[in-house]
């Protein structure tokens, strides 16, 4: 009997021991991995494709460049400043020109924009194969930083455009790409509303232009890469 037992025992003990070490315990890895991580700074390059407006006086398509910082505030909710730079040009329009024949010259363009924008992501304080897609909105000022442009001295003083100071919105999506724990590489698609004030000299009754309003707002897309150092 004590045999039977010994070598039943010894039996069950090879089975054991010939059991691949893999079918032991498999740890199945995670998609998901936590942000330890609370605030973030970063400078930004891209692109804007800007609306002119109604006569064409308005920045146009320009490069988009500045920095920003954020802050996880809790779960998937943070905050972030956003300081840039639109710079391109603007066309130089001479309401006294008849229509196709308007434009006299063009100007360097330099907008600067500060604003406050809450942050939604969309996966919580977690990344999702490295991945962290979020929604913006926020608002914030706009300022004119262009000096005086020579083609501007072609139109009379009520038919010059001035961009002036003006609110700045923005709505956008995008995501962050963890490509470290700290480094991190991040893609924008905001959609933005500034208003641009008309010259006087458009409402003028004789240049025939009809319900001129003294300002009108207008639309731009901006796309943009950050790489960002979270801590």
């Amino acid at each position: 009997m004590r045999v039977r037992i010994v070598l039943g025992s010894l039996a069950a003990a090879g089975l054991i021991l010939s059991v691949p070490p893999g079918l032991e315990a498999q740890a199945v890895p995670s998609p998901f991995r936590f942000i330890e991580t609370r605030q973030e700074a970063g400078l930004f390059l891209g692109a804007s494709s800007l609306s002119k407006g109604r006569f064409g006086f308005g920045p146009s398509d320009a490069l988009n460049m500045g920095g920003r910082w954020g802050i996880r505030l809790s779960g998937p909710l943070g905050f972030e400043a956003v300081a840039g730079l639109i710079s391109g040009s603007r066309d130089v329009v001479n309401p006294a020109r008849p229509e196709g024949d308007r434009k006299v010259g063009e100007a360097d363009s330099q907008i600067g924009t500060i604003d406050g924008r809450l942050r939604l992501q969309l996966t919580g304080d977690r990344t999702w194969h490295r991945l962290a897609p979020f929604f913006v909105a926020g608002g914030g000022i706009a300022f004119d930083l262009s000096s005086a442009a020579a083609d501007d001295q072609l139109l009379e003083e009520q038919d010059r455009f001035d961009f002036g100071n003006s609110f700045f919105g923005t709505l956008g999506t995008g995501t962050n790409l963890f490509l470290s724990d700290r480094l991190v590489l991040r893609a924008d698609g905001n959609f933005s509303l500034w208003k641009l004030d008309t010259p006087p000299g458009f409402s003028d009754p004789e240049r025939g232009f009809e319900a001129v309003e003294e300002s009108e707002w207008v639309s731009g897309l901006h796309v943009s890469l950050t790489l960002a150092i979270h801590f």
